[in-house]
């Protein structure tokens, strides 16, 4: 670790710049293409099954390179895999904005997921590493980075198809500007993050990585709040038209939670350091559980926003602090991208099946009584994160 400490030297900020890079990068190309699927599936007559079908491409890949994350990190550092992983999905982003075919564009969709999924856990792997050097929270500012990054790639991407910039052209500049900043930032990345003296038989990481003792409580708790998450996502704008709110009205109830979220996470720090990440955790989840219990008893869709909002400021820094505490109660010869790895593993397995989740209790009970699973969720986090003190 010596030579990481002085690697640091008075570049502090300009290390923690080049990794923040690296997650406006992945929110900014996520969101990049996903604000064109309209254009791309018109462009090769896809029905919305066979988009669902598609989207299971890049969810499997990114979840397999998850698995396989950590060992990729043990061999050869999260300082090489992050810029080889940035690479690896802009180059893929090109190509789904060219796809001339279904096959095509899965093919492009594997790569992205692939990419996504290595560069997830390098780049907080490089996040838990500084914020060890700086001793205190600064997690949930790269979430927030990630977050702003999604914002302004779905508003570049509506403004030039407002214009009429086809996806192929309008992606191809989105990489090629990204990969400028990917040279610029790939030298300024943590090295030798795990090089502290210990046995190596200690940390000989596998293939494919499971969570070990207190993570698997960790990883529970990430998978009750990637489900909220992800089912906000999918599913808010219906619930208020479920409740006779316009379409505009409904985007502005997943415009207030994202926004919510990307504030949270920016400015959510100063709070984790002020009052412990257990405690907060704990009390985001009962946050959302506020938001949720206020929207499931709302007559107004202005009421159930507000709801909305109450969530995304709870669930908003959950993940982030969660990340970092799956660093700090790792087993013994664990290493830090290994716990990492595990704890987003099992988020993702809920953001695989989460959605799906909420659309098959929504056949069953209706679309407003399923997001009580949410609600259940949010309870959930609460009260099980406790059990992972160290």
């Amino acid at each position: 670790m010596n030579s990481t400490i002085s690697q640091v030297g008075d570049n502090l900020k300009r290390l923690r710049l080049s990794i923040a890079f690296f997650f406006g990068l992945a929110g900014l190309s996520f969101s990049s293409w996903a604000v064109r699927t309209p254009f791309i599936q018109e462009k090769l007559q896809l029905t919305k099954i066979d988009w669902g079908f598609l989207l299971l491409c890049p969810v499997f890949s990114s979840f397999m390179a998850t698995l396989m994350s950590s060992f990729l990190i043990s061999r050869f550092g999260s300082h090489r895999i992050t810029p080889v992983a940035a690479y690896l999905v802009l180059i893929a982003i090109s190509l789904i904005g060219f796809a001339p075919s279904v096959i095509f564009l899965a093919g492009a969709f594997i790569m992205f997921g692939l990419g996504m999924g290595l560069i997830d856990i390098s780049m907080n792997d490089q996040a838990a590493a500084l914020e060890k050097l700086y001793q205190r929270s600064i997690m949930s500012s790269f979430h927030g980075v990630f977050s702003v990054g999604a914002m302004l790639g779905a508003l570049f991407g509506g403004f030039v198809a407002r214009y009429h910039m086809i996806p192929g052209h309008h992606l191809l500049i989105v990489s090629l500007f990204l990969i400028v900043g990917v040279l610029f930032n790939q030298q300024h990345l943590l090295k030798n993050i795990d090089s502290l003296p210990v046995d190596v038989e200690e940390v000989k990481t596998p293939l494919f990585v499971v969570p070990k003792g207190k993570l698997w409580v960790l990883g529970f708790v990430a998978a009750a709040a990637v489900f909220v998450e992800g089912a906000m996502a999918d599913w808010s704008a219906l619930f208020l038209e479920n409740m006779k709110a316009t379409e505009s009205v409904a985007a502005l109830g997943l415009a207030f939670f994202t926004g919510t979220m990307a504030l949270g996470r920016l400015f959510g720090d100063r709070w984790v350091d002020y009052i412990g990440r257990i405690k907060a955790i704990q009390l985001g989840g009962l946050c959302s559980a506020l938001g949720l219990l206020i929207a499931l008893f709302s007559h107004s869709p202005v009421v159930a926003i507000i709801g909305f909002t109450f969530a995304g400021i709870g669930i908003s820094i959950i993940f982030p602090c969660l990340l970092t505490l799956s660093d700090r109660v790792k087993p013994k010869g664990v290493t830090s991208s290994a716990a990492i790895a595990s704890v987003a593993m099992m988020g993702y397995v809920m953001m695989l099946f989460g959605p799906p989740m909420i659309g098959f209790l929504a056949h069953i009970v209706g679309l407003h009584l399923s997001f009580i699973a949410l609600l259940v969720s949010s309870i959930a986090v609460a009260l099980l994160v406790g059990h992972s003190k160290p």
